[in-house]
Order: structure tokens, then C-alpha cells, then sequence
């Protein structure tokens, strides 16, 4: 934790852009077993603190948390043991369990103040009241970790019940039961990714680099692959002039003295380095996008307005490919592309754009052409996959409402008026189809994440704020719906085409979708109380749904959702 009042924070523009060069993120290697017959991967991974290169040459290196563990050298095809933050790739195959020991090895203290008014893991159970000290160093260690891969199908023991958490020393969370998870895999290929999510902290541990990706491969087409297939985590930060991380949220909020709505950096990072440039080939290629950070939404476009194709969202392959000259990417989201750069010329230079900022962090990445050979032919298929009916199969239409308060007893965001400490509410069974509204009453956007499967995005529709929360406050419900419109249903955005994890909730609207509690290769239509999944979805610690915007998240807006599976 810093305490030298006299660093300067670091200006963004002293930094040259586009002078890093782009680093594929490591791939972690498995060892393997075979278990009654089947095949095995296993993992030992742990999450340790060091020292990376961010900023460009001639700035010191940054301490980071990150993820370590053996990894593919490609260079001279051996195994090595390597740190990387943000951590390094699975490369998992469809159909194939893989088995992760998280091992939390981060024996220092956090990077960045604890602010205990907040609901948090409190591992060494301090009792706060107002009059405690919250400059004090109780609190910021040890450090917990908790994993989560965003977008699995698991069962709940290995879903990262926030409650489950572990320290390094060896305190344990009250739900707590192993640090050995057993995914799988036997959703639809996607890129996921992995995060901690503490309590009160995931904030933190994600800005400081406890995240990495998780590629569930199910290769059936002819796709750039190898040096043109590349996946890219975006993120943003801010540095102090010695190298090492920023993060401004002291005395902003009057009842949370470490806390923020919302973290906005001064400089945009890709794969764990600062404004980089990627020296590319005349091929078509394959990128993979996860927007990582907190809170900054991306929208992004090539510095010369060309086409992208996108062939993939959250969930895996859309229907058939579509050209974007844009696309919005909020924290969570991920979106699967293909750029042909055999349209321009040896030496010619696009920038990765987001159209969202105006000042430095307009810029994202930098594309280099530097030679010009025979292009490489691909025969993309017109479909690429197909849909399973979303038919709905209950009179249930669950309604859920985003609120922010601001008060001297009650200061956050809240699901339903609700916070993760009361009791589960949110219960479904499995096999159910219905239409879920999300209603957000804040002044801001909200992104929800939901845990197991997938849905799809209906419309958008306008709302009068006021009356809507005069009319919950008043009856507890919201069924005079009519009243509460003020314009037409827009349709989703182009770019949200297809199954998705987590969901862009704008102020001031009702955002409706469909969802079904059943995988997404089950192609029938499913029965309610029917278990399509391979695990029983109710044995373990409940599911969650929560905001991904994570200082939102850090601050109430969690719920425990239970899915009753009749087993």
C-alpha cells in the first residue's frame, strides 16, 4: 500500500504511444491423467505479486499481481514456469475436464487502501465503527482470492462463491470448501476470462492484475489461427511517475472513504503493455476482445473507417459473419473479429480507436504493416452455427430493478432495494425460458453479469425515471407499465448478435431478454425442472448476478441467485 504523499501521479502525454511492441499473453500448459477412461488437464496456478515492464523503455517497471504457472515457450518449444499480468491464456478443449488449482500466493498487502464501511471478507474480523481509523493498516492484509472464469458452466462449488474466499495464511471464507475447481468445458466454444472476485476488493485485484483469458477451443472452421489469431485483453490505468500503479479514490465519496462510483485511467493498456503497436502481415486476422477494465466502456473503430467482420460474442459463434465499421464493448463484454490488412500497403498504419474518448485514451493500439507476401485463403462459411429455440415455458417474467442510493444509513447500489446480505430472492429452476427486464434507475450505465448460462438481448425501451420509482416506492411492483414509457423499443445493436454473459443496462431504460437455464448446444426446446446440465446446479453455494462495472460491484449491487435442479 503506498503512503508517500509526494509522488506525482504520471501525465499520460509524457508517454510516448505506440512504442511497446504487442505481446501474445502466455499459454499455460497442462499435465495430464487420465480419469475412469477419460482425459484430464490439470493446472497448478498461483497468484503472486512481482514486477512487469507496462510502460514503454526507460520507465521503471510497475508492481503488478498477476498469475504464474508452466507455460508453452513457442520459441524453442519447452515448458517454462512464467508471471504474467494479466495472467496467461488456457487453451482448453471442448468436451475435456480441466482441473485448476488457484493457489493464493500474494504474501504482501494490497496496493491500495481497504475501505471497511464497505461489505468485504474481513479476514481478521475487525470490528469497524465510525470512529475507526480508516488510515490504519488493519485490514490490508492478507490479501483474499477467490476465482471465478466469467461465462462457465460449472457447478456452484466451483462458480467462485464470493464468500468462498482464501488467504495465503491460511483463513478461509464461511462457504468456504476447496481451492481445486473441475471445469467441464462442455459449453459451445468462446473465449472467457478469469478474475478474482473478492468481496469489496474485486475492484483492486483485477485493476492490479488478477485477470487473465480462458479459450474454450472447438475449432470446425478454417480461421486465421497461430501468429494471425490473437487475443487481446483491453484495459486502462494510470501510473505514478515511478512507475508503479494509480488509483485516485480517496475523499470522493462522504461515506465511503476508499471508494468510487466508477475508475476511469489516463492510459490504455492491451495484453499488459501501455498504447502498443502490433507489427502485422497483408493476412486476414483473428482477434479475440475482452474488454478488462473496471468501468471504461470502449467503442471501437479503425482509425480509417474499414469493415471488421464479426463472427463471435460472449457466448461463441454468432449466426453467420456481419461487417461492423464499430463496435461498443462494456466491462465483461468480448467480441470475436476478423481484420483483413492485405487492403493496405507495406508501412501503412491503422490505429485501434475508441470513439468513446476524446482525450489520450482515444487511441487504443497501433497496427504496423510491415510485409507484403501471398495471402493465405479462407473459405468463412456463410452460417456458422445455429441457434436452439428460446421458446418460453413459464408464465414468469422476472423483473429486476438497479438503484442507487445515496444517504448517511445507505449509500450504493442495490438489486430489488437489496443487497448480497439478505436473503436469496432470485430463484429459478432449471429447464425455465422467460423474459428477464432489467430497470436501471441510476444516473449511470450498469453492466450485469449472469453466472451459468446464456441469453439473449430483446430491446431496449425509454422510461420516465421518476414515475417509475414513485410507483415501486408506492405498490412494490411495476405493472402500470404504459405509464412508464417514454419512447418506441429500440432493437439491440448489431454488434449484440448472439449469446451473451453480460449485459449493457443504459440509464434511465428497461433492457429485456430472454434467457433459458440450459446449455446452449441443446437444441430441442427444454422442459421446465429438467436438468440439461451435466452437474447439479442447486448442490453448493448459490449463483450470483452482478454488476461487472466492479467499483459498483465492490459496493452492494450483488445478488445470490438460487437454480433448483431436481436431482
Amino acid at each position: 500500500m503506498r503512503v508517500d504523499i509526494f509522488m506525482k501521479k504520471l501525465n499520460p502525454s509524457f508517454i510516448p504511444k505506440f512504442q511497446n511492441e504487442l505481446e501474445k499473453l502466455p499459454i499455460f500448459a497442462p499435465s495430464f491423467f487420465k480419469k475412469e477412461d477419460k482425459m484430464n488437464h490439470h493446472y497448478s496456478i498461483d497468484a503472486c505479486e512481482f514486477y512487469q515492464q507496462m510502460l514503454p523503455e526507460g520507465f521503471n517497471e510497475t508492481k503488478v499481481w498477476g498469475f504464474a504457472g508452466f507455460c508453452k515457450d513457442e520459441k524453442n518449444k519447452k515448458i517454462k514456469y512464467v508471471k504474467h499480468s494479466p495472467g496467461p491464456t488456457f487453451e482448453v478443449d471442448r468436451n475435456i475436464d480441466t482441473n485448476i488449482q488457484w493457489n493464493n500466493k500474494i504474501l504482501g498487502e494490497y496496493m491500495f487502501k481497504i475501505d471497511k464501511t464497505l461489505v468485504w471478507a474481513n479476514p481478521n474480523n475487525i470490528v469497524y465503527n465510525n470512529n475507526l481509523d480508516n488510515d490504519s493498516k488493519e485490514g490490508q492484509w492478507p490479501p483474499t482470492l477467490i476465482m471465478h472464469v466469467h461465462g462457465i458452466s460449472t457447478p456452484p462449488i466451483y462458480d467462485g462463491n464470493p464468500r468462498a474466499w482464501y488467504t495465503a495464511t491460511g483463513i478461509k471464507g464461511p462457504v468456504y470448501s476447496t481451492n481445486y475447481y473441475k471445469y467441464t468445458n462442455e459449453q459451445r466454444g468462446a473465449m472467457l476470462w478469469y478474475y478474482d472476485q473478492s468481496p469489496g476488493v474485486s475492484r483492486y485485484s483485477v485493476y492490479s492484475g488478477l485477470c487473465g483469458l480462458y479459450f474454450i477451443k472447438d475449432e470446425k472452421y478454417n480461421l486465421p489461427k497461430d501468429e494471425y489469431h490473437i487475443p487481446l485483453i483491453i484495459q486502462d490505468k494510470s501510473f505514478y511517475e515511478d512507475g508503479s500503479l494509480f488509483y485516485d479514490n480517496e475523499n470522493v465519496d462522504s461515506n465511503h472513504p476508499y471508494w468510487k462510483e466508477k475508475f476511469f485511467g489516463d492510459t490504455i493498456l492491451v495484453n499488459g503493455k501501455v498504447w502498443p503497436s502490433l507489427n502485422v502481415k497483408n493476412q486476414l486476422y483473428r482477434f479475440n476482445i475482452l474488454n478488462g477494465s473496471n468501468s471504461r466502456p470502449y467503442k471501437i473503430a479503425l482509425s480509417d473507417n474499414s469493415k471488421m467482420i464479426q463472427i463471435g460474442s460472449d457466448g461463441g459463434y454468432i449466426d453467420k459473419p456481419q461487417e461492423l465499421s464499430y463496435f461498443s464493448l462494456y466491462p465483461g463484454e468480448r467480441i470475436d473479429l476478423l481484420i483483413d490488412f492485405s487492403r493496405y500497403n507495406e508501412n501503412n498504419k491503422i490505429i485501434m480507436k475508441n470513439l468513446f474518448s476524446s482525450d489520450e485514451c482515444k487511441d487504443i493500439m497501433e497496427f504496423n504493416v510491415i510485409s507484403i507476401s501471398k495471402k493465405i485463403e479462407y473459405n468463412l462459411p456463410k452460417i456458422l452455427t445455429k441457434y436452439p429455440p428460446m421458446k418460453i415455458n413459464t408464465k414468469k417474467k422476472s423483473t429486476i430493478l438497479l438503484k442507487r442510493e445515496k444517504g448517511d444509513y445507505r449509500d450504493g447500489y442495490f438489486i430489488n432495494n437489496e443487497t448480497y446480505l439478505n436473503p436469496p430472492n432470485i430463484i429459478t429452476k432449471v429447464g425455465s425460458t422467460f423474459i428477464w427486464e432489467f430497470i436501471n434507475l441510476c444516473d449511470d450505465d450498469i453492466c450485469i453479469h449472469i453466472h451459468l448460462t446464456n441469453f439473449q438481448i430483446l430491446e431496449r425501451q425509454k422510461i420516465n425515471k421518476l414515475k417509475c420509482k414513485k410507483m415501486y416506492d408506492e405498490n412494490k411492483e411495476l405493472s402500470c407499465r404504459d405509464e412508464i414509457y417514454e419512447g418506441a423499443v429500440i432493437l439491440p445493436e448489431l454488434y449484440e448478435e448472439g449469446f451473451k454473459d453480460t449485459l449493457y443496462c443504459p440509464p434511465s431504460f428497461i433492457t429485456r431478454i430472454i434467457i433459458r437455464y440450459a446449455p446452449t448446444y441443446i437444441m430441442e426446446e427444454v422442459n421446465v425442472g429438467e436438468n440439461y446440465f451435466s452437474f447439479n446446479t442447486s448442490n453448493g453455494p448459490e449463483y450470483i448476478i452482478n454488476s461487472q462495472i466492479l467499483e459498483q460491484k465492490d459496493n452492494y449491487l450483488v445478488r445470490p441467485q438460487i437454480i433448483f435442479s431436481e436431482e
